[in-house]
């Protein structure tokens, strides 16, 4: 039986180890975009907190412009790289799933061969008990007729 297996606890990495694995990867995620946000929140009160060089209106109109430019600029940037951190995460948690589900699988396939090897076993050894009880009742009814054949 053992050569029909094709995946045993050798041949796919435990439940726990790839659960493990997977909260490092939520862990890492997480962090890794809180950094992002708080570098952006940085980026973004550094631009607009910048204080005006000139007291002109001319100046100060170009300088608005030149802000929200570089606050665009940032927000772009920064989307994009979220957006490229979200598919990088969903292409990780999905390679961990599968391998959580072949570790599942291969669980199951073992649980089921156990079960079923178990109630062969209950069904070899009530057919040898059944077996055994009808050679006992020919005995006992041979027993009788021979008893009564005698007793006559």
């Amino acid at each position: 039986m053992a050569s029909k297996e094709t995946a045993g606890p050798k041949d796919t990495t435990s439940y726990v180890d790839l659960s493990s694995q997977s909260y490092s990867l939520f862990v890492d995620a997480y962090a890794s975009a809180n950094k992002r946000a708080l570098d952006y929140s940085k980026s973004f009160w550094e631009i607009a907190s910048r204080p005006y060089s000139t007291a002109a209106i001319e100046a100060a109109v170009q300088d608005n412009f030149d802000r929200a430019n570089k606050l665009v600029s940032l927000t772009i940037a920064e989307m994009q790289t979220n957006g490229q951190k979200a598919a990088e995460f969903a292409e990780q948690f999905a390679a961990y799933a599968a391998k959580l589900q072949e570790s599942y699988t291969a669980s199951l396939k073992g649980l089921l061969d156990t079960g079923l090897s178990n109630l062969n076993y209950v069904k070899d050894t009530a057919t040898q008990q059944f077996e055994e009880l009808a050679k006992r009742a020919d005995e006992i009814q041979k027993t009788a007729v021979a008893k009564a054949s005698s007793n006559n």
